[in-house]
């Protein structure tokens, strides 16, 4: 399944140079592990020229290491 998601350039900037290979996100659509994020930077008008996709590897969502309830942190990789 692929997930359009909205980003800042800044945490773009931050996946770009690989210095974060995670997200935190709410988790209303029941992300899962191989799924597909398509980032699209909302700073810019034509979003579909300043997007990028990056690989669901692993969904954390356990609430007794301090993590909200119904949220979960992604673990990505780039796409090859």
């Amino acid at each position: 399944m692929t997930h359009d998601l909205k980003i800042k350039y800044e945490f773009a900037q931050l996946h770009f140079i690989g210095k974060k290979n995670w997200e935190l996100r709410k988790n209303d659509r029941d992300f899962k592990a191989g799924d597909i994020i398509r980032f699209k930077i909302i700073e810019f008008e034509d979003t579909s020229k300043w997007s990028y996709t990056r690989t669901i590897t692993n969904v954390f969502e356990d609430t007794n290491y301090g993590l909200q309830e119904g949220y979960v942190i992604l673990s990505i990789e780039k796409q090859l």
